[in-house]
């Protein structure tokens, strides 16, 4: 993908009136993992724009239109919609016939509520099924434990549209409540294609040290994490037990890892998304069949050997986050 031509928009979904009197640092419609997303993309180089739609807890769909077509869409743009914000990008490429890049709807909802007539009015549409004529592709995501009529709400959209539908464990109405993070790497690797995937373990003992691979005279760079390249059909944590088993020859069971998120790195001009895990132990030794062996170091001494790319420091203050809650 050209990320110099492409650019991304992303809707967000409709709130309660709750939200209504909220100020922008203590609502939610606009944030769960949407300025994670942006962050990311536009680290990447791709042009990213999260409008702030007007009145979303009375969505109004000329409303939504007109700040939306303040944006420029091409053939190139992604879109991407949250909730109510599925379907008004949908009804809005349906009534323009605009070519797109990429369409994702993320917990796409098009069931009003009962005696609501503002949800009535922008929910009730018949979806143009040659929008998929117009769009590369289309994808869709859904949680095992959406609501009944989020799950009948996907259906509609993907009888209509067609695509791939990726239903993830345990993301409810992928809010930041439901998903417990703001990060959402599935959809991000929906949109840039990574030239590497990589799964990376953190062991940690009880001193507060890590274990770190010498790799000097082995390999670029110097020091780094145990892990490796994802394979095909591979989730993250499979990928990091079959990993630590071939580098550390340890057997590691997945509710032994904590995980600590992604780390997005661009290394000789190549994106990289890493998935990181901590692992606690008091193994002292480990038979490290790669490289010159494996270190335990403190905090301040894996920073010095680590390549600044790591970005230890933001594993640091993840691994803080993860003590304190425990």
């Amino acid at each position: 993908m050209d990320t110099k031509n492409t650019n991304c928009i992303i809707i967000h979904g409709c709130p309660s009136d709750a939200e209504k009197a909220m100020n922008p640092e203590t609502r939610t419609y606009d944030k769960h993992w949407i300025p994670w997303l942006k962050r990311n993309l536009v680290a990447a180089g791709i042009e990213t724009e999260t409008p702030l739609m007007p009145d979303p807890w009375e969505p109004n769909y000329q409303k939504f239109k007109a700040e939306f077509e303040k944006y420029e869409v091409s053939e190139n743009t992604i879109l991407v919609g949250h909730s109510c914000g599925s379907a008004f990008l949908v009804r809005w490429l349906g009534e323009t016939k605009r070519k797109i890049f990429k369409l994702i709807l993320v917990a796409p909802w098009k069931i009003p509520d009962k005696d609501d007539e503002f949800r009535k009015e922008f929910y009730t549409y018949s979806i143009d099924e040659s929008i998929k004529s117009r769009v590369i592709e289309i994808v869709m995501f859904t949680a095992d434990d959406e609501e009944g009529e989020g799950k009948e709400s996907l259906k509609f959209f993907h009888q209509a549209l067609g695509g791939a539908v990726i239903e993830l464990k345990g993301h409810g109405h992928y809010t930041l409540g439901d998903i417990g993070t703001e990060e959402f790497p599935e959809l991000l690797e929906k949109i840039i294609d990574f030239d590497n995937r990589k799964a990376l373990i953190v062991p940690i003992n009880s001193k507060h040290q890590i274990l770190i691979q010498d790799r000097r005279g082995h390999k670029k760079p110097d020091w780094g994490y145990f892990g490796g390249e994802i394979e095909f059909g591979e989730t993250p944590t499979q990928a990091i037990i079959r990993e630590t088993k071939e580098e550390l020859q340890i057997d590691v069971l997945a509710e032994e890892l904590k995980y600590l998120g992604t780390s997005i790195t661009l290394w000789n001009e190549r994106k990289i998304i890493r998935y990181m895990f901590l692992y606690s132990t008091d193994q002292e030794k480990f038979d490290v069949l790669e490289g010159k062996g494996g270190y335990w170091l403190t905090f301040a001494e894996v920073r010095e050997r680590l390549d600044d790319k790591d970005r230890f420091d933001d594993v640091a203050n993840r691994i803080e986050k993860l003590e304190n809650k425990t």
